[in-house]
């Protein structure tokens, strides 16, 4: 039988483990845009047309991999707030709950707490999909433009 020291230590392990995944992933992923940049630089001496395209395809990707993420990750913390609202238990029991299930707060402390995360919730998922909408329109205009040529 597993020990509640035990147990926390490997929920902490598994927290460092999934922090180095991200860190890891995200100076891969820089290290590939900053070639597909350097590399839409070099096009533009010869194909300005083509390096505005592919600028503009490779903002629509941000647009949608790094917003898309934010906004979903608003959302889920928009509707589990909402759960934890409706049992005024923070954090809410279940799979889009945080972390460890250990109940911080009840009654009127979980409420306000719920109420705050389902506001901060919905503004990530909000400012997320205006982000998601300058970058696609951004990458309109970009593809629009002639000037220079």
């Amino acid at each position: 039988m597993e020990t509640a020291a035990h147990s926390a230590k490997r929920a902490l392990l598994a927290r460092l483990a999934v922090l180095a995944g991200a860190i890891a992933l995200g100076l891969a992923l820089q290290h590939v845009v900053s070639a597909q940049l350097e590399r839409i630089q070099t096009r533009s001496q010869t194909d300005l047309l083509g390096a505005r395209a592919e600028l503009a395809s490779l903002l629509e990707v941000a647009g949608v991999s790094v917003f898309g993420l934010t906004g979903a990750l608003g959302v889920m913390i928009a509707v589990a707030c909402r759960r934890s609202l409706a049992l005024l238990e923070f954090p809410p029991p279940g799979l889009l709950s945080w972390g460890s299930r250990r109940v911080i707060a009840t009654g009127e402390r979980a409420r306000r707490a719920a109420v705050l995360g389902i506001a901060l919730g919905v503004t990530l998922a909000l400012t997320s999909a205006a982000g998601s909408g300058l970058l696609w329109y951004m990458a309109r205009i970009l593809r629009a433009c002639r000037a220079g040529v």
